[in-house]
């Protein structure tokens, strides 16, 4: 604006508005005045640069801007902006926001003061108005709200766990992303603990240490493991950031944790299924060599604690008398236990009921376990988790069950349970081998040593059937039948490799004419060969004479047969069997002088110092005991 412009905003030549305005001129801030109608009469150079235009002084009306608008964007009519009101009123405005409009349509947030201008009468003479113009203020607000509404969104929204910590490590705040992570019920309640409560154990220590070198150097990260109250095991990476203020001191830390139970699980899944196929190779491996087999079941329980990682391990097997496990092999269990310890068999055991179960047996937490109460060995060493599954055995009965237990909780996946069997399947060949390699030896040895014998009882046989014979026919007879019966009996006991039979395949083998007129009632019992061999003698010669004198005479009779094992007294286990002929007519003529009743008496009460016993009414009972065999 020249000088000529100026002179039109006098009304005279007064020095002292010359001053003024060569004083107004030169300020950096924008000023015009209007006359009592709104008619511009004097701009400076800044308020033109804020309008982006030039008014024509003495025409232009109100302000100088091409359009304005109110704060929320709605057009404001220029006979309606803060300079007219306070011509129309008298009363001046302070920093009232307004929008104006440039020629090239960028828009300028402003605060105007518009005052009015007095004489020295007091009257109305017009108005000066100030302007500042605000726009980058209110840009760095907005961006500052969008930064703080971000931040916010990614805090309120964010999976991870976004914790804010005071200078000294102590909590202000947490997402509610991270309140369920940590299974926090009130973020509230947790303010002003310290970072490092959040951990257990090691990891405590650990996340103490990262806020220490975050102070000193700006940032640190660590990784930990964070047990929730379901038992749950979640894995993280945790990074801490120093927060500092524009003099460069700290005011607390930012804590992001990301889970990274998903990512490390399907590591720690490959790396342990890799470990699981090597110790199974390694398993496999032993189970070919030709060695000791409980060195082979102890290095073996040893080998599944270390590929699932658990401290215990257990390889129970049926005792003979089928009424208990021993505990054979193990790792993690107190000293002297294992080859001593003994489990049982029923309902109430984790193993009992492993047995009856059909598949492997999954424990999450024995404290809350319904199915059975699980026996005082796993109460005493502080099992919480674990499974069992059935080794097989070499006939009908398994050879026993393999446990893997842990004293914390646990959850224990299908490539795990699938180990523990693929293991199970791998004894239980290992144990076949070993029975077949021992028969095979032990049935080369007994063949020569019971050859001779053999001839020699054969011999005593047919003397003793020929003396009690009525004829040389009766005595060809009988002689045949009891041949046969020896030779049904060698052919049982021998067929593993002259080993132990269970009970009831022997009587099965030895009375199967008789079969639809047996009742059998008896646990599996195993008995070594021998026994077993004169066992099946003796039941030869109560069946002969129940099929001359009773139950079998004809085809409506019954003979029930009932055995067990019993320990008195703690004297060692006592096998019983009782033969009862339900016949009432049963008459054998003479019970004590026969040649069957000297045999089972030669039998039972020398040879395996037992006892026979009988009774003739009603019907017939022979009960004869004897005690178990050790080893």
């Amino acid at each position: 604006m020249n000088q000529d412009q100026h002179s039109t905003l006098r009304t005279g030549d007064m020095p002292s508005l010359e001053a003024a305005d060569r004083v107004l001129d030169r300020l950096n801030s924008a000023v015009y005045t209007t006359d009592t109608s709104g008619v511009i009469t004097y701009f400076n150079a800044a308020a033109a640069a804020l309008w982006g235009q030039a008014p024509v002084v003495g025409t232009s009306r109100w302000c100088g801007s091409v359009r304005i608008f109110t704060t929320t964007g709605d057009p404001l009519p220029h006979d309606q902006c803060p300079m007219a009101q306070c011509l129309k009123t008298g009363r001046g405005l302070q920093n009232a926001e307004i929008v104006v409009e440039k020629p090239d349509g960028v828009r300028c947030n402003v605060l105007v003061s518009p005052q009015p201008l007095h004489d020295e009468n007091g009257a109305l003479i017009g108005a000066v108005n100030t302007l500042a113009d605000i726009t980058e203020l209110r840009l760095a607000e907005a961006a500052r709200r969008g930064s703080a509404t971000l931040a916010a969104s990614i805090r309120d929204h964010s999976r991870d766990c976004i914790k804010i910590l005071d200078p000294e490590g102590a909590l202000q705040s947490i997402n509610l992303d991270g309140c369920r992570s940590f299974e926090i019920d009130a973020p509230h309640s947790v303010v002003g603990r310290g970072y490092a409560e959040f951990w257990q154990g090691d990891d405590s220590a650990r996340a103490g240490a990262a806020i220490t070198r975050a102070r000193v150097d700006g940032a640190a990260r660590f990784t930990a493991d964070y047990r929730r109250t379901s038992g749950d095991l979640t894995s993280w990476d945790v990074g801490i950031s120093r927060l500092s203020d524009t003099q460069g001191e700290p005011t607390g830390f930012l804590v992001i944790s990301r889970d990274m139970t998903h990512e490390l699980r399907e590591t720690r899944a490959r790396s342990r299924q890799l470990l699981q196929q090597k110790t199974l190779n390694q398993i496999g491996a032993l189970a070919l060599r030709h060695g000791c087999f409980g060195e082979f079941l102890q290095t073996t329980t040893a080998l599944v604690a270390k590929a699932l990682s658990l401290p215990m391990v257990k390889v129970l097997a049926f005792a003979d008398q089928a009424d208990h496990l021993k505990l054979l092999a193990g790792v993690g269990w107190a000293e002297g236990l294992v080859g001593r310890a003994q489990v049982g068999i029923d309902l109430e055991s984790q193993a009992g009921f492993t047995l009856i179960h059909d598949g492997p047996l999954i424990v999450d937490d024995l404290r809350l376990e319904t199915r059975f109460s699980g026996p005082p060995l796993l109460h005493e060493h502080g099992v919480r988790s674990g499974m069992s599954v059935t080794i097989p055995g070499v006939g009908a009965r398994p050879y026993g069950v393999l446990g893997a237990h842990d004293d914390r909780l646990r959850k224990f996946d299908d490539s795990e349970v699938q180990y523990l069997v693929s293991v199970a399947n791998l004894i239980a060949g290992c144990h076949r081998h070993d029975q077949s390699t021992r028969r095979q030896s032990l049935l080369v040895r007994e063949i020569a040593h019971r050859a001779g014998n053999m001839l020699q009882f054969v011999c005593s046989i047919f003397n003793q059937t020929v003396r009690t014979s009525g004829s040389l026919a009766e005595a060809k007879a009988k002689f045949e039948t009891r041949l046969a019966q020896m030779s049904r009996a060698n052919i049982l006991v021998s067929a593993d490799g002259w080993t132990k039979s269970n009970v009831r395949e022997l009587i099965g083998a030895t009375l199967e004419p008789f079969h639809a007129m047996l009742d059998l009632k008896g646990r599996e019992v195993m008995l070594p060969a021998e026994l077993c061999f004169d066992l099946g003698l003796v039941l030869h010669e109560l069946a002969t004479n129940s099929a001359k004198y009773g139950a079998f005479t004809g085809g409506e009779g019954r003979v029930t047969i009932c055995w067990s094992v019993a320990a008195v007294n703690g004297a060692a286990p006592l096998f019983t069997l009782e033969w009862r002929d339900q016949q009432q007519a049963y008459c054998p003529p003479s019970v004590s002088s026969g040649f069957g009743t000297q045999l089972i008496q030669q039998l039972i009460e020398t040879k395996w110092a037992g006892t026979v016993e009988t009774l003739q009414s009603p019907g017939f009972t022979c009960r004869i005991s004897f005690p178990m065999p050790q080893g």
